[in-house]
Formats: structure tokens, sequence, C-alpha cells
């Protein structure tokens, strides 16, 4: 990763334009904060003021940590977006004006860049904690529909994550070909709320225990899934943990979209 400095205008540009203007100038605010994520400067290489305490901080710092404190991300995570926005010489109004950029509109699903900026903070975390990676294989929808039949290798990829990570958080946000094959094959389409059943996987039956049975919510939404099956689950409720290193999950062959049917008001 590299600095943080090398884009002070983007950032700034974030906290100064409106998100109609952003997607007006046709830099979609995921884009944008994909962009700002791959400056992240190393979280080991800060230093870091005491966890959990608004101490030392300014009013508009402790503005903006608040924001983001609420929509339910760690004070490490939270310290995390904070100091890459100062390393860009962000402070007073500007940041708290670049957060709420970030933040976008979460009540309709519009993000403005924070879900990428956070999975690459959450990334580097689980480097600096050490989580364990876990391996797994993703069958695609032309492997063959018996799980013990001889699979071809085309229809087999392999993926890894770090712990504590969802199948959905590693379509979204993950690292490596085998995620680049899962983002293809996954919509996520509500952003992991559980209000949709576009990550829809179903889980080889030799693994379905490990792996744990959906809650009634959770069921819910499956009903309305594509073809579900006896070990069908979400995927953005499917924690990668140690011991499910060497999991299988199939991708099925089509999805159920409800949210292509509400009527957002910027669509």
């Amino acid at each position: 990763h590299t600095s943080w400095r090398r884009a002070p205008a983007l950032i700034s540009t974030i906290s100064r334009i409106s998100m109609h203007r952003v997607l007006h100038l046709g830099a979609t605010p995921r884009r944008l904060g994909a962009a700002l994520a791959t400056r992240l400067t190393p979280l080991g290489r800060q230093a870091r003021r005491p966890l959990c305490s608004l101490d030392g901080l300014d009013s508009h710092e402790q503005e903006a940590w608040r924001a983001l404190s609420e929509l339910g991300h760690r004070p490490a995570v939270v310290q995390g977006v904070l100091k890459a926005l100062q390393e860009s010489r962000l402070s007073g109004a500007d940041l708290t004006g670049a957060v709420c950029g970030l933040i976008g509109r979460p009540e309709v699903g519009l993000d403005g860049g924070l879900e990428a900026l956070v999975a690459s903070i959450e990334q580097e975390l689980a480097r600096e904690e050490g989580r364990a990676t876990v391996r797994f294989t993703i069958l695609t929808p032309r492997a063959p529909s018996e799980w013990g039949a001889p699979m071809p290798e085309s229809t087999c990829i392999e993926a890894e994550a770090f712990e504590g990570m969802s199948l959905a958080d590693v379509a979204t946000h993950g690292t490596g070909a085998g995620a680049s094959v899962l983002a293809e094959m996954l919509e996520c389409a509500c952003s992991g709320v559980m209000a949709c059943s576009t990550c829809h996987v179903v889980i080889d039956p030799e693994w379905f225990a490990r792996v744990g049975k959906p809650d009634e919510d959770e069921l819910d939404m499956l009903d309305l899934a594509f073809e579900p099956t006896d070990t069908s689950r979400l995927g953005c409720q499917v924690t990668l943990r140690p011991e499910l290193d060497g999991l299988r999950v199939r991708i099925p062959r089509g999805a159920h979209n409800m949210m292509d049917d509400i009527p957002f008001p910027d669509r």
C-alpha cells in the first residue's frame, strides 16, 4: 500500500461535492472508495490514540467518530478511517464533510465509498492481529449437480480470506483470483443486511454441520432464493473460521433479486 498523502485532492473532492454531483461526473461512489482504499497506509506504522475514548479529539473529530460508530464500526476501524483522512491533511469541517460523503445515504443503500475503505482497514487489522487465512473451494454453476461426482478443474475455484470475513465480504472486498470470481457470481444486492437472497450459496452436505444451520430470519430470505436446498445459506451469514478451512460451496444457477423491484428515489 502507498500513502494516502498521494490523494489529498481526491478525498477533498469527496468532502465538497454532493453525491449527485459525483454520480453526474461518472465516477461511482464505490469506485471512488476503492481508489482511496488502495492508498491506505499500513496501520501498524501509525501512532494510535487509545481506543474507545474521545479524549484528545477536537469537536469535528468527535462528530466524525460518533457518525462512524453509529454505523456499527468498531473503534479500531473508526480510528483507521479518521487517520487515513487526516493523512490527507483533512481537518475540521473538511474532515467531517469527507466522512459524511463517504457514508453516503445508507438508508437507501447508497454507499459513498466507506465500504471499500473499511474493508481495506479490516484486512490490514486482520494481518496485524494475526488472524488465520481460511481456504475454501467455490463450485461454479457448471459443476456437476452431484456432490460426489468428479468435478472438472474448470468448475472448481480456489479462494482464501481472513477468518471473520463472510462469503459476501469476500465477494465484495476480497483479494485474489478466487475472490474476483466469487464477485462475478454473487450480487450481494442488499450489502449484507440480510434483506435479499442474491448471495445464496449451497454448502457441501459434508460441511453443513460445521457451518451451522440458518436462523429463522435467514430461512425467511432463503424461501425467496433461487432453488433453495436443505444446505442452502446466505453468503452474508456464513462467517469464515479456522475450522472451515477446506470448505466447499456451490453457486446456484440463478438468483432472485427483489431489490430490482424496489423504487429507490435515486433510480
